[in-house]
């Protein structure tokens, strides 16, 4: 009797533990793709206000500060140089980085406006490489574009890591 018993709380646990996962794991999809919604939401809110370049490029800062794990992909960028580089080096070149992405895509904002964004499927990779989460977005008078955003949590919040 005494061996059943540790059977059924063995197994009780592990079954426990399998829905905790599962559960964890379907959070973190729901959650990645609430946080393509809402930068997309936003993209298309901004898209909408009339403001200079100037402007538009601090709403695409800002967004990009809210929304996109801006260090890790600016570490990617530079590669095997972010090894060799002092904090303050890093440091310069996340900025500089922000201020290119701000400059070179925020001329593109009026892109946003009209389109939608479907949610095609979502799938966590279960590494650090976080949920990819397929979209298509429509766009009137052209065809629509496929677009695969990656969402992780390795810097320790969920923020978009590629597009």
């Amino acid at each position: 009797m005494h061996i059943s018993m540790k059977s059924f709380l063995f197994c009780f646990l592990f079954l426990l533990s399998l829905f905790s996962f599962q559960k964890l794991y379907a959070d973190r999809i729901i959650l990645s793709q609430q946080l393509v919604e809402n930068l997309y939401n936003d993209l298309v809110a901004t898209s909408m206000k009339e403001l200079s370049i100037d402007e538009q490029k601090i709403e695409l800062k800002n967004l990009f500060q809210k929304y996109v794990d801006i260090p890790i992909i600016a570490r990617a960028v530079l590669g095997k140089s972010w090894r060799n580089a002092n904090t303050n080096q890093r440091a310069k070149f996340v900025n500089a980085f922000k201020n290119y992405v701000s400059i070179k895509y925020g001329r593109q904002f009026s892109e946003f406006k009209g389109t939608t964004l479907k949610i095609v499927k979502s799938r966590d990779t279960l590494t650090k490489a976080g949920v990819l989460v397929s979209t298509v977005v429509v766009v009137p008078g052209n065809p629509s574009l496929k677009v695969v955003w990656q969402v992780s949590d390795g810097s320790g919040s969920l923020k978009i890591i590629a597009v």
